[in-house]
């Protein structure tokens, strides 16, 4: 399950204001210290698997070769990741087929 978004700070002042909210309140001026200008530490997430090294050795192999295979990009980043997210970055940088 997807957790909810972030509050505004503007909601957060809104929820000190109000006291029938006592336990969500209390959660919020908690980690009000935690925060810098009213804004939430970023997530964690996943640790990429591609370093930028890693990215950058398969765009400059498809920039030199064009006609380089999937399978030899692969090799090249010891197949630390699958076809797919070869074919993702490739996308995101533009370079089609």
């Amino acid at each position: 399950m997807a957790r909810d978004k972030e509050l505004t700070p503007a909601i957060r002042v809104f929820i000190r204001a109000i006291p029938t909210f006592h336990s969500l309140q209390s959660d919020t001026l908690k980690k009000e210290s935690e925060r810098r200008d009213g804004v939430s530490k970023p997530r964690s997430g996943r640790p990429k698997k591609l370093t930028e090294a890693d990215k950058d050795l398969i765009l400059n192999a498809v920039r030199e070769n064009p006609k380089i295979t999937a399978e030899e990009l692969l090799a090249k980043v010891d197949h630390k990741v699958t076809y797919r997210s070869i074919t993702r970055l490739l996308n995101a940088e533009n370079i089609r087929k």
